[in-house]
């Protein structure tokens, strides 16, 4: 099976190539690039280069991936509009994956829980727990909005990583974590990819979980209530 897998979940915009055959999943290509104006505009592109390097079709494409959100809210729709539209046009399944699930999958394995955190602004960051090792990572808690602290109030032996742990790397020191913090993995494409490719290999089919996942409701929806 072979699957393109998209991320614009932040200013990181990225795609890769996948091929799953007989239990083993390999990275073929991947691409990506710091986007500061639209992704709507670099993101097609990018495909396309991405597609002419490793010398795929589109039509030599059997499922689409996207990272689904929390993140910016723009580039998450615009990644699963993408996908969408490639999928439907083909008659392919979809599959949308989460933004912090596609991160500790990135991260790799760890000697404790994996506790990505994607800066929010306002002060917040995104955060959700996985456990230490599984591949796709086994969700311990789900997906929050909040205080960096918050990652840390089921003890502080956690592994932090992402950009909002960088962002707020003072504020967890203060909270009494001192463990390391690492920067937001790149490859995280690759790894929606891998996850996308295990539940379609568990049964899935068609579209699955392609709507957003924003966790903390648009400014504009803000302004409407």
């Amino acid at each position: 099976m072979r699957l393109l897998a998209i991320d614009a979940s932040t200013w990181w915009g990225a795609a890769a190539l996948l091929e799953a055959n007989e239990g083993t999943t390999r990275l073929v290509a991947e691409i990506g690039a710091h986007i500061e104006d639209s992704h709507a505009a670099q993101l097609l592109p990018l495909v396309d280069g991405l597609m002419a390097t490793a010398g795929w079709s589109r039509s030599s494409l059997d499922a689409y991936a996207a990272v689904r959100g929390p993140g910016s809210f723009t580039g998450i729709r615009v990644a699963l509009g993408l996908v969408s539209g490639l999928a439907l046009v083909a008659a392919r399944p979809c599959v949308g994956v989460g933004t912090l699930h596609a991160i500790a999958e990135a991260h790799g394995p760890s000697f404790f829980d994996r506790v990505p955190l994607v800066d929010a602004g306002r002060g917040e960051v995104y955060g959700a727990r996985f456990d230490a090792r599984s591949s796709p990572p086994e969700i311990l808690r789900p997906d929050w909005v909040g205080d960096a602290a918050l990652a840390l109030d089921a003890g502080v032996d956690v592994v932090l990583f992402g950009s909002g742990a960088v962002a707020h790397a003072s504020r967890l020191r203060q909270a009494g974590y001192t463990g390391p913090i690492g920067r937001a993995p790149t490859s995280v494409a690759a790894a929606a990819g891998r996850i996308a490719l295990a539940r379609l290999a568990a049964g899935g089919c068609g579209s699955i979980d392609m709507k957003p996942l924003y966790v903390r409701p648009a400014d504009a929806e803000v302004k409407f209530r």
